[in-house]
């Protein structure tokens, strides 16, 4: 299997392209911004998907491939919205087109679950109603219309993967994850906003690459799918597992400012997507937190 691997230096590129090397061996054409690859991959492309790109300049980057995994995108916010539109939905109608060309008949991209805006149904299905909060939500709900519509008209396999709150090496480090984790290997205090009750579903990296590569290889699957895994957790369920796993002294403090997202339920259902590919979850939130301070600790060691 040859995948072209579309922001393949990003967090979650760079962590597929090496799950997928492990555990399949499969080809990998990276592209991204950069003038090279971050990681080991058989071959890479500086492209930019934006209007300065060309489908004509995709030719020598199709050849061979069997399957588009597309990460790339422009996810800047104010100032930057008729650039976020050029760039995320010309780019994803690029690669469609590039595709249809090269006879690359299956597309896999990530979407985002925050187009739904806030859980308003539960559990959270793909039948949820979108409201999008941001210009760059709403180019992913485009990008999953696009993916459709190369479904059903042009003979493309299109699969769209709403994810939510993904964890795992090189996850942004300011994020409330990985945040929570330093604090606690620190034995600094973890701060909660509100009374910490909002829950969401963390998903390893690793989950997500094992899901995208079920995905390709199931000729089941079409369509917008949800990505999650069974590991819905409140702030302060967060915060407690990090200190109870990582035996730290860190206190839960709360800072008494509110949370605006306090008491909501990020419950995702995956069953379709279960259904469809045979995806099962493999990491537990104890085994996420124990990733990220391991990893954590080495980069703290390879500073000193």
């Amino acid at each position: 299997m040859h995948l072209l691997v579309t922001g393949s230096n990003g967090f979650i590129g760079r962590n597929f392209c090496a799950w997928c090397h492990e555990h399949y061996g499969w080809e990998i054409t990276g592209l991204d911004l950069s003038e090279s690859s971050r990681i080991p991959v058989e071959h890479y492309v500086q492209y930019s998907l934006g209007p300065a790109g060309s489908i004509d300049a995709l030719d020598d980057a199709m050849s061979g491939v069997d399957a588009v995994v597309h990460f790339a995108a422009d996810m800047r916010r104010e100032p930057h919205n008729v650039a976020v539109v050029r760039d995320n939905c010309t780019g994803t109608q690029m690669l469609l087109e590039a595709c249809e060309r090269a006879g690359v008949s299956c597309f896999v991209q990530l979407s985002s679950l925050p187009v739904i805006g806030h859980p308003v149904e539960h559990p959270i299905d793909e039948h949820h109603p979108l409201k999008p909060p941001t210009v760059y939500h709403a180019t992913k709900v485009m990008d999953e219309l696009l993916a459709n519509y190369a479904d059903y008209a042009r003979g493309i396999r299109g699969v769209s993967l709403r994810i939510c709150a993904p964890v795992g090496e090189g996850v942004k480090p300011t994020t409330i994850f990985p945040t929570f984790v330093r604090n606690a290997l620190d034995g600094k205090d973890i701060v909660l906003y509100g009374r910490g009750t909002r829950k969401q579903t963390f998903i390893h990296v690793y989950d997500i690459a094992q899901a995208i590569c079920k995905a390709i290889t199931s000729e089941n699957a079409h369509g917008v799918y949800n990505l999650a895994s069974r590991n819905l957790i409140s702030n302060m369920e967060l915060a407690e597992k990090c200190i109870e796993i990582l035996g730290s002294s860190s206190q839960i403090v709360y800072n008494g400012q509110p949370d605006p997202s306090d008491d909501e339920v990020w419950d995702v259902c995956i069953d379709r997507l279960e259904k469809d590919t045979g995806y099962e979850p493999k990491l537990s939130i104890d085994e996420c937190i124990r990733r990220q301070a391991a990893y954590l600790a080495g980069e703290e060691n390879a500073s000193k």
